[in-house]
């Protein structure tokens, strides 16, 4: 991605419809003012939030907000890298080599390197370089704040909490019915309010699960060629 030689093959693609205008903020948005404003850094030679933290359970956007910054500074020309260590199979800790040289930097699920020295240890050393050349930014997330993380590592730890650290929050009803709605929209599909709190009332309430059933709706009401109405649902998850 961007303008970086020798690009990676992320073992993830990024979404499209994982932008800031489709997440829906709900308590977490001085999280998503931070991060823009983190992008408006690229248009000036400032960098004073270098490193970025955001903890939370799963489920509650991170990866969604690693996918929106990386877009908006594709936008902007500027290069942009994402890694998820639940991918970490895939790849050696080289991977992280060089990457330095892009100007937004996001590492998802840093958890995930439990028991694993090596990528600790190359997760260290990129955070040094990038402190040290000053050129670009870093997005770091984990399912605890630093201080808690079971990493073996404690210079790695002391590290991620230089930067600025922020909580997510998980949604009201309300606003998983809006955010159901908003991801729809973006797929072509029309849901209504009604559909939206039906599904947010009887499938599981986290919003991976819920992303997963529109996913099922999406294709059936292709092949089936149906709308989103509360009987159409009904027939396909035999609620």
């Amino acid at each position: 991605m961007g303008q970086v030689s020798n690009q990676l093959t992320l073992p993830i693609g990024l979404k499209d419809t994982e932008s800031f205008a489709s997440f829906i903020p709900g308590q977490n948005a001085q999280v998503c003012s931070h991060l823009r404003e983190l992008l408006r850094q690229f248009e000036t030679d400032k960098n004073n939030n270098w490193l970025t933290y955001l903890f939370s359970d799963s489920g509650l956007g991170k990866s969604h907000l690693l996918y929106a910054s990386c877009q908006q500074a594709e936008l902007a020309g500027k290069s942009s890298v994402y890694l998820s260590f639940n991918e970490k199979q895939h790849m050696q800790p080289d991977v992280l080599q060089g990457l330095e040289q892009y100007r937004l930097v996001c590492l998802d699920d840093i958890e995930k390197l439990q028991g694993e020295s090596a990528w600790q240890i190359a997760v260290f050393d990129l955070i040094n370089k990038i402190k040290e050349q000053n050129q670009s930014c870093l997005v770091i997330t984990g399912n605890q704040p630093p201080n808690k993380l079971s990493l073996e590592l404690p210079d790695l730890i002391s590290r991620l909490s230089w930067g600025t650290n922020f909580q997510l929050y998980s949604l009201t009803d309300t606003q998983r019915q809006q955010a159901l709605m908003v991801k729809a929209q973006h797929r072509g599909l029309n849901m209504s309010k009604d559909v939206a709190k039906y599904l947010v009332n009887h499938w599981q309430r986290d919003m991976p699960a819920l992303i997963e059933s529109l996913d099922i709706l999406d294709q059936q009401s292709m092949q089936q060629q149906r709308k989103l109405t509360i009987p159409f649902v009904k027939t396909i998850f035999d609620f």
